[in-house]
């Protein structure tokens, strides 16, 4: 009799504990890679990446659901969704640069069995181009057949030294009208203007190329576009 009564008050107390039993998803919340300078043009140089850990602080096994990322430039697998209490697993982020210079701010969203409901880890980048282009695209403006159309671009140095710059372009009747080579310090701007006489109405295209002393950014290429009217009589 005493035996059972001892097991009743055993199971008494242990049911409570394993029905409170639960898993515990705990990881930074936030990621923050700083300002970045891109060294090169290149793919692999233009995204960032970290590696975080995610651990089960809890005392049941954690389910880790769906990771939810906020748009294609952000990837985050997981080495593992299933995790027994005390373990841990990596969820490795990727980030992909935006095109230019500027503050980058995403999420990544984790839904598991955790009671205390979807943990979000914020990405934060601020991203500074050794040369910054405010646009890569040279805008003619609209002319007629046989009078001189006028494009320019503009460019920030952030790189920590002096850059000189050339404008070189290979298609016929293209002149660089802003007197080469360029030289820009760090945090100087700079204009560099063409010229293009059309030949024929319709539209046109105009390819430019920008030579520059910064290792890494030997070439920067530059496409360009106008339409040409027939010459007044």
């Amino acid at each position: 009799m005493l035996i059972m009564l001892m097991a009743i008050i055993i199971t008494a107390v242990a049911a409570p504990q394993h029905l409170n039993a639960q898993p515990r998803l705990v990881m930074d919340n936030e990621v923050a890679w700083g300002t970045v300078i891109p060294p090169t043009p290149k793919k692999e140089d233009q995204q960032v990446q970290r590696a975080v850990t995610i651990t089960n602080a809890g005392d049941s096994t954690l389910e880790i659901g769906e990771v939810r990322v906020q748009c294609g430039c952000t990837s985050a697998p997981l080495d593992k969704k299933t995790l027994a209490p005390g373990e841990q697993t990596t969820m490795r982020i990727t980030l992909s640069l935006p095109a230019g210079s500027g503050k980058l701010s995403k999420y990544v969203t984790v839904f598991s069995n955790d009671p205390s409901g979807a943990h979000v880890l914020r990405l934060s980048v601020n991203v500074l181009r050794p040369i910054q282009l405010e646009s890569g695209f040279l805008a003619f403006n609209r002319g007629e057949v046989g009078v001189p159309s006028l494009a320019e671009v503009e460019l920030t140095v952030n790189a920590d030294t002096v850059v000189s710059i050339t404008a070189v372009t290979p298609t016929p009747g293209v002149r660089v009208v802003t007197p080469m080579p360029v030289t820009v310090a760090r945090g100087e701007r700079a204009k560099i203007t063409f010229e293009y006489t059309p030949t024929a109405p319709g539209p046109f295209n105009v390819d430019a190329v920008l030579r520059t002393s910064l290792v890494g950014y030997e070439a920067i290429e530059l496409s360009g576009y106008g339409v040409a009217t027939s010459q007044r009589k």
